[in-house]
């Protein structure tokens, strides 16, 4: 029998509201002893999954709290067993009080990620749907919350489950075929199991398309700030942080290392990296300042180069331009404020802003660019690498097993390669598994989640 856990779920304390949870076998025990009603029966003789208001009571049996508390009878609960919550005033030592008194009464605290890990041992959630619940958890935008929601109500592992349907579909016909030959069974045929197993690889092929922008969805999308010393690529950091985030002078060159920001515009997250200004390097640490910058800039999806739009250009301009070419860019002719002088900039870039980082004039035109990079696509996208490598190797069998078959090997032989594609399929799914890969995946979320 498993223990009763306990811990709170809530957000940082002190708050208006903490949420104290208890699950497992002895979860409504618990809560008859901690929490008494202020009309009816004790918790556990329901009515479940309602809201009741009473009194927290400490060892002496006093208030320790008046709150609400309510009772979920598996396996119609988040974890698929008994549990409780009770939502009480989010005071450190209202919570504490209550944690300690639901130890004392048998249970123990939970480990980080336990409920949500009970939910998916008792069949509530796939191992897909378990990292949807932290995506959700660590959202930094609406779409990326939007998408983990869509993940969460399976709209990754479906897709999985029927594409791992159709393998197995082929792989068990034909076993059919050859342990009852005297049934009346349809013919199995190389020729239909080579196209569906192609179908499928591309269907695969299809999902993991979606990786990168899925990724860009939680973590940001990778933007470099490019410029010359002095240019105001600091200030543009600062102006679209909203706060000072990098350190701005008068004096050349004080940015030396790459300084990274997550700056949210509209519903796009970027990760905004300030970089050293490019010049003719005076000592080794601007010259490593200036090979970060670089780097940084070849492993961004976006550039923004910035340029001293008051006068013209010149040649630590052109090495901008120089490190820019062939990439994805914009250019921003900043300190208007000084007045606008002649940038004759070349072709390659998307867009050419006129603004000054330092009034603020002209930066809202920018933002409203920058909102625009990751637009809803109405796709449920992958957002785990683990997926995604997983999808890559059953699209792989899948492929092998249907070149074998046009190469003419038997049904038995090609068709190891599509037993494997399933099995690949069943580990995204976390039907089949590696403990350590199980317990990576918790290891991200909360004590209490």
């Amino acid at each position: 029998m498993q223990q009763t856990i306990a811990a709170h779920s809530g957000g940082a304390l002190p708050a208006a509201i903490g949420i104290c949870r208890v699950s497992g076998p002895q979860a409504f025990a618990v809560a008859d002893q901690l929490f008494r009603p202020k009309k009816g029966g004790p918790l556990s003789a329901g009515p479940f999954s309602t809201m009741r208001y009473g009194d927290v009571l400490d060892t002496d049996g006093r208030a320790l709290d008046i709150c609400l508390a309510c009772c979920y009878k598996g396996p119609a609960s988040y974890t698929g067993e008994d549990l409780v919550e009770i939502f009480c005033h989010g005071s450190q030592a209202i919570v504490a009080g209550i944690l300690d008194r639901a130890c004392q009464l048998g249970a123990r605290p939970a480990q980080a990620g336990e409920f949500t890990r009970r939910a998916f041992l008792a069949g509530k959630l796939d191992l897909t749907e378990v990292e949807a619940v932290g995506d959700l958890i660590h959202a930094q935008s609406a779409a990326a919350a939007k998408n983990a929601a869509a993940q969460l109500q399976g709209g990754i592992a479906r897709p999985i489950r029927q594409l791992r349907d159709r393998m197995m579909e082929q792989i068990t016909h034909f076993y059919a075929v050859c342990d009852y030959p005297d049934e009346d069974l349809d013919p199995f045929t190389t020729q239909q199991a080579c196209q569906v197993l192609e179908e499928c690889a591309q269907a695969m092929d299809k999902l993991c398309a979606g990786f990168e922008r899925g990724r860009v969805l939680n973590e940001g999308l990778p933007v470099t700030i490019l410029g010359k010393p002095n240019a105001g690529k600091s200030s543009l950091l600062n102006a679209l942080a909203g706060y000072d985030r990098a350190i701005v002078t008068s004096e050349a060159g004080t940015t030396r290392d790459v300084v990274t920001e997550v700056v949210r515009c509209g519903d796009t997250v970027l990760r905004l990296s300030d970089t050293a200004g490019l010049r003719q390097a005076e000592n080794v640490a601007e010259r490593i300042g200036i090979d970060k910058a670089q780097q940084s800039a070849q492993q961004s999806q976006l550039v923004i180069c910035v340029f001293d739009g008051s006068r013209p250009l010149d040649q630590e301009d052109r090495q901008v331009l120089e490190a820019s070419e062939g990439l994805r860019r914009i250019a921003v002719c900043n300190k208007r404020d000084l007045g606008t002088g002649p940038m004759d900039l070349g072709p390659g870039f998307e867009q050419v802003f006129s603004l000054s980082a330092k009034t603020g004039e002209g930066v809202e035109e920018l933002c409203r660019w920058l909102a625009g990079l990751t637009g809803d696509t109405g796709d449920v996208l992958i957002t785990s690498a683990r997926q995604a490598s997983l999808l890559r190797q059953a699209a792989q069998s899948c492929r092998l097993a249907a070149e074998s078959a046009r190469q003419g090997f038997t049904a038995d032989a090609f068709l190891a390669d599509a037993e494997q594609g399933a099995h690949l399929l069943d580990e995204v799914l976390g039907e089949s598994v590696s403990e350590d890969i199980v317990h990576g995946i918790f290891a991200r979320f909360c004590v209490g989640k």
